[in-house]
Formats: C-alpha cells, sequence, structure tokens
C-alpha cells in the first residue's frame, strides 16, 4: 500500500515546488520596479531550480530575464529568445503571460531599431490586456507609453497624442504613474504646438509629483517639466523644481537632467551656464541623439555670444552626429532587408530542390529522344543558316553604299546648318545688347519710382497717426467733460479711452501690467487711466460715481503700482 502511494505522494510535492517557484519568480518580477539589483540576485538564485522544473516555469523564468536585461538597458543581439516565450505562451489562456510576452518582445525590436514590428507588438500587448481578464495594468500603460513614444520618433503626433491619453485615463483608473504618463500627454500636446493643453496637462503633472512628495524616480520627468516651465516663462515653477533635482545624489539625477538645465539658461540668457551644462552633458552622455542636441545647443550659444570659431566647431560636431544617425538607421534598415532576402531566399531554395528532385525521372526519360532531335535539328539549322548568311552578305554590300552616300549629303546639311548658326549667333549678341541698355532704363526708373513711393507711404503714415491723436485728445476731452459735469458717461467710453491712451502714450498699459505682475481690477485701471490724463481725486470719483474715500484708496494704490508711469509724458504721435 505505502509503494502504491509512493508516485502520488512524489507527484504532489513536485506540484509543490513548481507553484512555490512559480510565486518566487512572480515576486521577483514586481520587485524589479522598485529593487531591481535585489531582483536581479534572486532571480540567479532561482536559476538552478528552475532547469529541472516544466516547460512551463522555464518560459515564466526566460521571461523574467528578459524583463531583467531591459530593465538593466542591455541591447538584446536578437529577437530569438523573445520570440520563443511569445510563441510559447500565445497558445496559452493565460492573458497575462501572452501579454507580458508582447510587451517584451515589442522592447526587444524597440532596442534593435525595427520600430514597425516593435509597434505591433506593444499594439497586441494592448489589445490582450483589454480583452483578458486580471491584466498587468503596469505593463498595459507602458505599452501605450511606449507607442506614444515610438509614434512621436515617426512624427505621428496625433497618434503620440491618442496613446497618451489612453495611458491616462488607465492610470487615473489604477492610481499608478499618473505623473508620468500627464507628462506624456503634455510633450505630445507641445509637439502639436497646443501651449494651452501643454501647460494644463504639465501643471496637473506637477500637482500630482506634488502630492506623491516629488519622489526620486521621476527625475527625468522633473528635467524635462523644467525645460517646459522655463520655454513658457512659469519661473517660479522652475524653481522649485531646479530645487527637487538639487537635492539628488549627483549619480542618482537623471540622464537629461544636465540637458534641460542648459536650455533653462539658455531660455533666460545666462549664455555662459547654459554652455557649460551643454558641455558636460555631450561629454557624459553615450546616445548619439543626446550629442545632436548638445552639440545643437552649443553651436547656438556660441553664436549668441559671437564666438564664431567655436560655433562653427559644434556646427561641425553637429553635422558629423547627424549624419551618424542616418547612418546608423540606413545600416539597421539594410540588415534588416538583407535579413528579409536571406529567409525567402532559402526558402525559395528548399523548394527549388524539391521540384529538382521530382523532375530528375522525367528529365532522364526524355534525356535521349531530345539528344536525337537536337542533332537533327542542328543540322537543319546549319544549311539554313548558310544559305542566309551568304543572302544576308549581298544585302549588307548594298546597304553599305546607301550609307555612305547618305552621310556625303548630311555632312553638306551640317556645314550650311554651321554657317546659319554663326549668323544668328551675331545677331543674338546684337539683341543681348540691346536688352541691356533697355533694362538699365528700366531700373533707373524703377528707383525713380520707389523713392515717390516712399515718401507717399510716409506722408499717409503721417496724416494717419495724426488723425489717431486728434480722436484720443477728443476722448480726453469728453471725460473732463463728464468730470465737470457738463457730459453723462456711457459704458462704451472706457474702451475708448485706454484706446486713446494706448494712442498718446504707447506701452503705458502694458508697463503698469507689468510692474503688478498680475491682471489689474477693473476699477483700479480705470482710476489709473484717469489719473493718467490728468483728473483729481474728486473728479474721478464724479466720473466712476465713486465714494471719495474708495477712490483716494484707489488713487494711492495707483501712484505705488505706477510711480513715476503717470508722470512720465510721451511727444505727440505725429512728432516722434
Amino acid at each position: 500500500m505505502a509503494l502504491c502511494m509512493l508516485p502520488l505522494l512524489n507527484s504532489c510535492k513536485g506540484r509543490q515546488d513548481e507553484q512555490r517557484l512559480l510565486e518566487s519568480i512572480e515576486q521577483t518580477w514586481q520587485q524589479c520596479e522598485t529593487a531591481l539589483s535585489e531582483a536581479r540576485m534572486q532571480a540567479e538564485v532561482l536559476k538552478d531550480s528552475v532547469q529541472n522544473s516544466s516547460e512551463y516555469v522555464r518560459q515564466k523564468y526566460n521571461l523574467l530575464t528578459i524583463r531583467l536585461r531591459d530593465k538593466n538597458d542591455e541591447i538584446p543581439a536578437s529577437p530569438d529568445s523573445a520570440t520563443k516565450v511569445l510563441a510559447y505562451f500565445a497558445g496559452r489562456k493565460n492573458a497575462v503571460d501572452k501579454e507580458r510576452a508582447c510587451y517584451y518582445l515589442g522592447s526587444t525590436y524597440r532596442d534593435l531599431k525595427d520600430y514597425p514590428r516593435a509597434v505591433n507588438c506593444f499594439l497586441e500587448a494592448v489589445e490582450v490586456a483589454r480583452q483578458g481578464k486580471g491584466s498587468d495594468t503596469l505593463v498595459w500603460q507602458n505599452a501605450l507609453s511606449q507607442l506614444r513614444n515610438l509614434y512621436m520618433l515617426q512624427l505621428d503626433y496625433e497618434e503620440e497624442l491618442n496613446a497618451g491619453l489612453q495611458a491616462v485615463e488607465l492610470a487615473r483608473q489604477s492610481g499608478q504613474k499618473l505623473g508620468w504618463h500627464l507628462m506624456d500627454v503634455a510633450t505630445a500636446y507641445e509637439h502639436l504646438d497646443d501651449t494651452l493643453q501643454c501647460l494644463q496637462y504639465c501643471n496637473q503633472a506637477y500637482q500630482v509629483y506634488q502630492e506623491e512628495g516629488f519622489p526620486q524616480k521621476y527625475g527625468s520627468s522633473y528635467a524635462y517639466m523644467l525645460a517646459v516651465y522655463a520655454k513658457y516663462g512659469h519661473y517660479a515653477k522652475v524653481e522649485a523644481l531646479l530645487q527637487h533635482l538639487l537635492q539628488l545624489p549627483e549619480d542618482r539625477r537623471p540622464e537629461n537632467y544636465e540637458l534641460c538645465l542648459a536650455r533653462f539658461h539658455e531660455k533666460v540668457a545666462h549664455t555662459d551656464s547654459a554652455l557649460l551644462h551643454y558641455k558636460a552633458y555631450y561629454d557624459h552622455t553615450g546616445s548619439l541623439s543626446g550629442r545632436y542636441e548638445a552639440s545643437a545647443g552649443l553651436q547656438r550659444c556660441h553664436l549668441l555670444k559671437g564666438d564664431y570659431p567655436q560655433a562653427a566647431f559644434w556646427g561641425c560636431r553637429l553635422n558629423e552626429t547627424n549624419d551618424s544617425i542616418i547612418a546608423q538607421r540606413a545600416f539597421a534598415e539594410t540588415q534588416r532587408a538583407r535579413d528579409a532576402y536571406l529567409y525567402y531566399r532559402d526558402k525559395e531554395a528548399e523548394q527549388a530542390i524539391v521540384l529538382r528532385d521530382e523532375r530528375i525521372i522525367l528529365m532522364s526519360a526524355v534525356a535521349g529522344l531530345a539528344l536525337l532531335c537536337l542533332v537533327s535539328g542542328l543540322v537543319a539549322f546549319y544549311s539554313f543558316r548558310k544559305k542566309k548568311f551568304m543572302e544576308e552578305m549581298v544585302g549588307k554590300d548594298k546597304l553599305l553604299r546607301s550609307v555612305k552616300e547618305e552621310i556625303q549629303r548630311r555632312q553638306e546639311e551640317l556645314e550650311l546648318k554651321q554657317q546659319e548658326i554663326e549668323q544668328l549667333g551675331r545677331q543674338l549678341d546684337e539683341a543681348e545688347q540691346t536688352i541691356a541698355a533697355s533694362k538699365r532704363q528700366m531700373e533707373d526708373a524703377m528707383k525713380e519710382l520707389e523713392q515717390r513711393t516712399m515718401v507717399n507711404r510716409e506722408l499717409t503714415r503721417i496724416a494717419l497717426m495724426n488723425n489717431a491723436a486728434g480722436k484720443a485728445e477728443n476722448v480726453i476731452a469728453y471725460f473732463r467733460k463728464v468730470a465737470s459735469g457738463k457730459s453723462v458717461l456711457k459704458d462704451a467710453a472706457w474702451e475708448d479711452l485706454m484706446t486713446a491712451i494706448e494712442t498718446l502714450y504707447p506701452g503705458f498699459l502694458e508697463k503698469v501690467q507689468v510692474r503688478l505682475k498680475r491682471q489689474l481690477r477693473e476699477p483700479l485701471l480705470h482710476t489709473i487711466c484717469l489719473l493718467k490724463i490728468g483728473l483729481k481725486p474728486a473728479q474721478i470719483a464724479k466720473v466712476m460715481d465713486a465714494k471719495i474715500q474708495t477712490v483716494w484708496n484707489r488713487v494711492k494704490r495707483a501712484e505705488e503700482i505706477c510711480g513715476d508711469l503717470l508722470f512720465v509724458s510721451f511727444p505727440p504721435i505725429g512728432q516722434r
């Protein structure tokens, strides 16, 4: 009885061991997101145990090793291992395994610069995640993020935005990496030149990171956000992000830190600082695209400083890097085309061998008859060709004489044509001289016409500007009548007053806005305008129908904001 139970006990023990291995593999898989070095050590510990397990466990472990290599930024030599893993899981019911296998095969093709296949694999991973139950949400989000990045490389910004929005919706549901995907959407809107939407999503991402306490793992996103805010002049948030990035240890700062910081300094005209950071990024980056960006920035900064030799030097580096990128892409495309050609060539060779074997018997059977027919045919053909050859020789002699006569006739015609050409050449020279004289006369007339046109434009401009100044004076006179009780204020008159002030004192309202650093409220704006045209507080109270104390408070606030701007005068428009 005990001997009969022994195989059953061994089988149960084997299933338990396999289940424990699967749980360990899954734990290591999840650990890759938080502790990559520990995950690598744990995978090494599991290596020997996996070799003696089932095919399913081995393929799960193979998929884990592919994930570890991808997390460690190791470029695969070929997609073979990822292809085998997907081929195994494609026929199984577990949608999570298939989703993960599709994603990492797409990552492999991405690293090998085979973007069409990468896009197909990532799309398949998204489709499997949508249809399957209990999908790996993080892999799903990453697949959408990779699709967004590939569409960006292909300059398909509409599809980039679509993938980014899908990732944001999924991240809102799962609560994972929401800030990261919001920045992806902001990037897509920046590529589409939609500044409003770009800043809106950038602000949402900033809020998410702020609520999370700005974790270090999103350092590259902070650096790119810094560059976006610097581009659109949001320097308060730039300073805050810069403080968070500076708190990171130098070895933990993102790769794009120096590049984004250089863009910030270039934006705020700190050219020397921008040069230092561009040079630092150029020296340590290992990517051709990174060197391209750094070379372009160095060239722009040296041009701003007027250092043209250095600008030329970095222009040469920029050109070399661009050539390297083009050459690399051309090599990758050529290699893929060659592999496809070899595959189809070998396939056709195999088919040819099969057909050859099938034809050998038939060819052997008809060989004797064919040889006999060939000999008879050769004899008949020789007799025919001999006769035909003699006839052709006679005909060629006649043709040769005819050709010689034709050549002589054509040579005489050519001499006549040459004489005509020389005559036409002399006539052409005379015509060119005449045209040149006419052209000089036309140029003189055009110069005179341009001078008259410039005079007319200047006279027209002066007349229009004097007319505008006259209208502005009428508006100010109207407000003074209202202040003296001789007229009634109309609602539309305020817009006319601001237009008159801009006419008489160009740039005044803009300078006031710059000093306040926020939007002016309407009562304060109206008070400033009335002060500018010389009205007293009592007159302003009458025009604005307000209490005198309220008007005094506004006048005091207006003087604090404007200062000497209220008393700076500008010459009349017609005298500028």
